[in-house]
């Protein structure tokens, strides 16, 4: 498959990403030399395992991208012919292995140059400052501490850091500390012998233990119980796990990244947080911008959510792309990533100025919204039957829910529930 649009003048790099396959939202930024390959050393480093460690050379030379199968297994494929080689001069698909790529001519003053960090990609520069930190230290082993508000790609962000990382080709574990009941976190994150609890018929190894040689990543730690922070912190300080039930302790070799969209700094100054357990999660702590401070990039994954969802041809309206543009984006990138999933079901969208994106259509939701949603109706709805059954008290509300009152104070306001 190829088509070709053609850049409006000089052409400075090539935006080169994958837009079908085992790696869609890859991309890579070609202003100079380049390979894509499964290789460590690739530009574009992919998983497709029909592509080979070192399948295409790419060169820039005079505004042209000069593309060279340098003996791949499966060769390179342009408009449906197998080729050696080829030149792109314009926008222009191809294939290698199994995976679709489009290579994005940039013009000579079309803004900042696309940065990439594997499937994360910006040219804003809070995102360009970002990347050049998570680059640097996702080469070592310390722990990583990434904040921001929800659905800003906190997740992506961390498999990035795990794939730029000596720890690369071993596990990568993801832990949703706010998606699990209380009575189970202790037994999914550290494991449990066999008869350790009625129900207990066999043993468990645990997530820790599952992402040995590897990272583990703890997102949404701030939600991470009190009781359970002293065992985390343990295990962070003397990497040994002991499982539920058992004597012996086990040594795990893990990196942990960690994600929180609260203030954990503040949390713990009002004792909803060990003050401890964050010093130990924030050796290093990456900031993720959100959205609407980081608009430059809106085009960027716009073009992103159209290739995941299998529609890279689709082009916005210009009055569609204009309300995305001025809209404040309280969701962020999941948010955008609904809206564009509406607008390719058919639904017409409203973008208000009440920071919610109201469509024409009842297109289901993914399973992790959908979550956060009916956690968020039923948090609101539990703290006003504690309201109203204590009368307003604040004191009575924080102890009947078991965490501290200043964060009881937190999370009414954060409701817009009145004491």
């Amino acid at each position: 498959m190829s088509r070709s649009t053609a850049p409006a003048g000089p052409v400075r790099a090539f935006l080169v990403e994958v837009v079908g396959g085992a790696d869609v939202g890859m991309q890579a930024v070609c202003d100079g030399e380049g390979t894509i390959g499964t290789g460590a050393d690739a530009s574009l480093r992919l998983s497709d395992e029909t592509v080979s460690r070192q399948h295409l050379e790419l060169r820039l030379e005079d505004g042209v991208l000069a593309l060279t199968d340098v003996g791949s297994k499966n060769g390179t494929f342009l408009g449906g012919a197998q080729v050696r080689s080829f030149v792109a001069r314009e926008e222009t698909y191809f294939s290698v292995g199994a995976s679709l790529l489009r290579a994005t001519p940039i013009p000579v003053g079309a803004g900042p140059e696309p940065v990439t960090f594997g499937a994360a990609v910006g040219q804003s520069e809070p995102m360009r400052r970002l990347f050049r930190v998570l680059r640097q230290v996702s080469l070592g082993d310390s722990t990583i501490l990434l904040t921001g508000e929800t659905g800003t790609g906190k997740e992506v962000l961390a498999a990035e850091i795990h794939r730029h990382s000596p720890r690369r080709d071993r596990p990568f574990v993801v832990f949703d500390c706010g998606g699990v009941s209380s009575s189970l976190i202790e037994s999914e994150l550290f494991g449990h012998g066999k008869g350790a609890f009625t129900g207990a018929m066999t043993e468990r190894a645990g997530v820790i233990a599952s992402a040995h040689g590897g990272t583990l990543f703890l997102d949404e730690v701030g939600e991470l119980p009190l009781e359970l922070q002293v065992k985390l912190l343990r295990f962070l300080e003397s990497k040994t796990v002991r499982r539920v039930g058992d004597d012996v302790a086990r040594t795990v070799d893990v990196r942990v990244v960690a994600a929180t969209h609260r203030d954990l700094k503040q949390r713990a100054h009002e004792g909803a947080f060990r003050q401890d357990l964050y010093y130990r999660l924030a050796v290093i702590e990456a900031w993720v911008p959100p959205l609407r401070e980081r608009l430059d990039d809106l085009p960027l994954y716009v073009r992103h959510f159209l290739a995941v969802a299998g529609r890279p041809d689709f082009e916005l309206s210009p009055g569609l792309r204009a309300a995305l543009a001025t809209h404040d984006w309280p969701g962020n990138l999941r948010e955008l990533r609904n809206v564009v999933s509406r607008v390719l079901a058919g639904g017409e969208l409203a973008l208000g100025t009440g920071g919610k994106a109201e469509p024409a259509s009842d297109a289901p939701l993914p399973f992790k919204i959908a979550k956060e949603q009916m956690i968020a109706r039923f948090t609101k709805e539990y703290f006003q039957a504690l309201l109203t059954r204590s009368n307003g008290n604040v004191s009575q509300v924080a102890r009947d829910a078991g965490i501290a009152r200043p964060y009881a104070h937190e999370l009414l306001a954060k409701l817009g529930l009145k004491p």
